[in-house]
């Protein structure tokens, strides 16, 4: 006989725990499905796993960088051991103690283990179970992205999981994206001394962000020893007794690399294959993500989803805030709550940070709105020099006439946080004027931020 509940979820990680906390509170019984460990991407092959291996990477980069200001520090070669072992006790912790510990003590939420399949619009199976309710929230997350090329099923290649779980750092890796995960994993392996080539199918890294930054960004990739090819376009791949063999194209000219491992760092596709979403009438959008509308609903009356299975911005925090609207859709009808990603900050743990939030200058207008664009060089920044010269940079796009800030970008130490001040900035509608008016502590590289406003105020006479 079928079991039912007021609100099924299919997964149990950042975003379906939001949306499990809420309804939980909000007096409703609640089931999450998960096949494999609490937490989903995030805690156990994501955020945690990599931002742990990323800050004792820049720990263990810091110690060589102070060599220059005569700080007699000696970097050796990493415990791996120690360092693996430590990395996973992290994914334990912030599982055991965010999540199992809060399961134990909600009394309405509880966890089926299992993959469930949606076998109609309101129900579901899991092994011999059948799971009936009027509120159904896929949140099943993303997985790596693969991408055919020859001879690829013959190589022990790496993606954004396996790499995190690896006993020790490879010698050379051959790593296929410019994006996010490239960067982020590229940088973290060759602190640790890994001869790491990032190959890029475009003309440049981190489409996303402004050339001004992603170029000053290149540059101290190579300066830490890694190499960056764009342009690249691979043929196939060969695994050889040495290593892997990869065979390219790169503007026209023939090209041939080798390197211990091949990682995949293309991307992210929706886990959503085989859960039923034919038989639940879900349509899917572009790459195969689940189609939802601003309140997080599906093409299926009462079926939503939410998070990283719905696309972008294909962050966790992002997908909890999806997950919190989709529940307050679904108990209370009437208040239609949205989602509005232009509020969303973004960054990316490399060192410096990339950072952004808002409208670009050709988004903007795009819109047609008219705007005043204003770049600041971190040398710009004293605290920049204070910290040894660090490279970088802040763009900021207000609108012409209002001074009212539409978006930024930046490429700073600690951008992750200084970001959230253009955040509010951004949401709050205030202008370069306010910002450029109120005092920031000096010597800090936020202070760029007030110097950036300050310029642009400047630009358009509003101060």
């Amino acid at each position: 006989m079928p079991i039912k509940y007021d609100i099924v979820i299919l997964g149990s990680g950042t975003t379906a725990f939001a949306a499990a906390r809420l309804g939980a509170e909000r007096g409703a019984k609640v089931l999450m499905i998960e096949q494999s460990h609490l937490g989903g991407t995030c805690v156990n092959w994501g955020c945690i796993p990599s931002k742990t291996l990323i800050d004792k990477a820049e720990n263990y980069h810091a110690a060589r960088r102070g060599a220059q200001w005569g700080l007699n520090l000696h970097a050796g070669i990493p415990d791996c051991s120690t360092l693996m072992r430590l990395k996973n006790e992290a994914v334990v912790t912030v599982r055991e103690t965010h999540y199992q510990r809060e399961l134990d003590n909600t009394p309405n939420i509880e966890v089926l283990r299992g993959r469930g399949r949606f076998i109609s619009p309101h129900e579901v199976q899991v092994g011999d179970n059948i799971i009936c309710s009027d509120h159904f929230l896929i949140a099943t997350g993303g997985i790596p992205r693969t991408v055919a090329i020859p001879g690829l099923d013959q190589i022990n290649y790496l993606n954004s999981y396996s790499a995190l779980h690896l006993p020790c750092f490879p010698e050379s890796v051959l790593m296929l994206g410019g994006g996010v995960i490239s960067l982020e994993m590229g940088q973290m392996f060759a602190r640790f001394g890994t001869h790491v080539t990032i190959l890029e199918r475009g003309d440049r890294l981190l489409g996303e962000f402004d050339q001004r930054l992603t170029g000053t960004f290149q540059k101290v990739l190579e300066d830490e020893g890694i190499t960056v090819l764009l342009g690249v376009e691979t043929e196939r791949v060969e695994q050889h007794t040495g290593g892997v063999h990869l065979f390219a194209n790169c503007h026209g000219e023939a090209m041939e690399l080798t390197a211990e491992r091949l990682m995949l760092a293309i991307g992210t596709e929706p886990a959503s294959d085989d859960i039923g979403l034919q038989e639940a009438g879900v349509i899917l959008a572009t790459g195969g993500f689940i189609q939802v509308d601003d309140q997080l609903r599906t093409s299926q009356k009462g079926i939503w989803a939410a998070g990283d299975v719905t696309g972008a911005p294909l962050i966790a925090p992002a997908g909890a805030r999806e997950a919190m609207v989709a529940v307050e859709n679904m108990l209370n009808p009437s208040v239609t709550q949205t989602i509005d990603h232009r509020y969303t900050p973004m960054a990316v743990f490399v060192d410096p940070e990339f950072a952004t939030i808002g409208l670009t200058a050709d988004a903007a207008q795009a819109l047609g709105l008219k705007t005043v664009e204003t770049y600041v060089d971190l040398d710009q920044v004293p605290k920049a020099h204070v910290m040894g010269g660090r490279k970088g940079g802040i763009l900021l796009c207000a609108e012409q006439g209002t001074g009212r800030i539409l978006g930024v970008q930046m490429l700073t130490p600690r951008a992750a946080d200084i970001i959230h001040e253009a955040t509010l900035a951004v949401r709050f509608n205030l202008t370069v004027k306010d910002i450029s008016t109120t005092v920031h502590i000096y010597p800090s590289i936020s202070d760029g931020f007030r110097v950036a406003a300050q310029k642009n105020a400047k630009q358009q006479g509003l101060i």
